[in-house]
């Protein structure tokens, strides 16, 4: 069972869509609990009620109810968690809500839905177990899959209001451009910093529950899947807080903590953290590193990782699925020279010049920064970056570090 709850915590916090997410919990929980039947309600502030977007079998688009009536109205008032065996003789039993459905309820299990802050957000309920009833192992269970599906919610609610405040800067930077050049910058870059900073800060509260698997991971040292699993989610966790700060502080030049890093090492994990990419997991990844070389630099890890990432991901948008990414790595002098390959489309040329400019980009979603964040990232790691490409055939990066960096 613990197996499964970090394969589900990975799938719910991969969909980062509000509506599709609720589906993929009831989904999950018919399966994880064994249940006929799965819902989750929401608290909306406002109007101090309860409603439902999706169940799996309810015809009605949304039920509403108020937060003071039935079981589900219960558990989020007081969070305490119930198993109901014969809910037509209880007191707190809603029958409205079968009313409105035809379902026939034979036994509940309800349980809150806490996010980190332990704030209630809503309650999670599975109705009528497929073998015998329900039990206090299968309410312990059921708590621990709402812990996770509370968080996915709460980040996917705080991933669209950062679409809406990147698009906010957007609309910011293009009154700007009336103005001097100067100006520009400043007073873009101080908004970015401002908005940025209570971004990062908010999403890095809902980002700290993910640093309860690393108990998972130590209850099963010899499991070699669940170590591999959580390591995974702990190093998306990382990867994500690390970004948050590029952003609030991409305007600024700033030194990085380094350490002595084999690039070959760093690039095989970059390469098995993208296979897990849902927008890159048909892709072909060939990497080829020269010879026998020992490619040892002075940097920062998670940096240099999040530039390559950046490239990868930007080299499976450009390309078709199944295509190949190539990534070499060679010596030139005293630096290392990577190059992350693409068969795509090319870059067309009356945009080169721009890919480098803050908020530029050619995709329906997406911040623009990607590349200014990777320029400056490479640049105060006294590197260079630039690339080569052509219509049709597809595009090259290069990414040239010194042998040993501030060493």
């Amino acid at each position: 069972m613990l197996k499964k709850l970090v394969e589900i915590s990975i799938k719910l916090t991969s969909e980062k869509n509000p509506d599709k997410l609720l589906e993929l919990i009831i989904v999950s929980a018919l399966d994880f609990l064994q249940a006929e039947r799965s819902t989750v309600f929401l608290i909306d502030e406002y109007t101090n009620e309860l409603y439902s977007k999706v169940g799996t079998g309810v015809n009605a688009k949304e039920i509403r109810f108020p937060l003071d009536k039935g079981i589900a109205g219960y558990v989020a008032r007081t969070g305490e968690s119930l198993i109901i065996e014969n809910p037509y003789e209880h007191p707190l039993f809603n029958k409205e809500v079968d009313l409105k459905t035809g379902f026939v309820t034979r036994d509940i299990l309800t349980v809150p839905m806490k996010n980190v802050e332990d704030k209630i957000i809503g309650v999670f309920q599975v109705l009528n177990k497929m073998d015998g009833k329900f039990n206090d192992e299968d309410k312990e269970y059921a708590m621990a899959f709402a812990s996770i599906a509370a968080v996915a919610i709460e980040n996917a609610r705080l991933i669209e209001e950062q679409k809406k405040q990147y698009n906010l800067l957007q609309k910011a930077y293009q009154e700007l451009q009336a103005a001097q050049e100067t100006i520009i910058k400043q007073e873009k870059f101080a908004t970015i910093g401002q908005l940025a900073s209570g971004i990062n800060h908010e999403i890095k509260n809902q980002l700290g529950v993910i640093m309860a698997v690393d108990a998972i991971r130590k209850m099963f040292p010899d499991n070699q899947k669940i170590q591999m699993y959580t390591q995974l989610i702990l190093d998306a966790r990382n990867r994500i807080v690390s970004l948050l700060d590029e952003i609030r502080d991409f305007a600024k030049k700033k030194d990085y903590e380094k350490t002595q890093v084999n690039l070959i090492d760093l690039i095989n994990r970059t390469i098995n953290i993208c296979r897990f990419d849902k927008d890159l997991d048909t892709m072909k990844f060939v990497f080829e590193p020269e010879g026998n070389i020992n490619p040892i630099v002075f940097i920062n890890a998670d940096k240099i990782q999040q530039v390559l990432i950046n490239l990868i991901r930007n080299a499976g948008h450009a390309s078709e699925p199944k295509s190949k990414i190539e990534i070499s790595l060679e010596k030139q002098d005293n630096f290392w020279l990577i190059k992350v390959r693409d068969y795509g489309k090319g870059i067309p040329d009356e945009i080169k010049e721009k890919v480098w400019e803050p908020f530029f980009t050619t995709k329906s979603s997406g911040t623009g920064l990607g590349l200014d964040i990777c320029k400056k990232i490479i640049e105060n790691h006294n590197g260079e970056i630039w690339f080569e490409s052509e219509i049709g055939k597809g595009t090259t990066f290069f990414i040239k570090l010194p042998e040993m960096v501030n060493q």
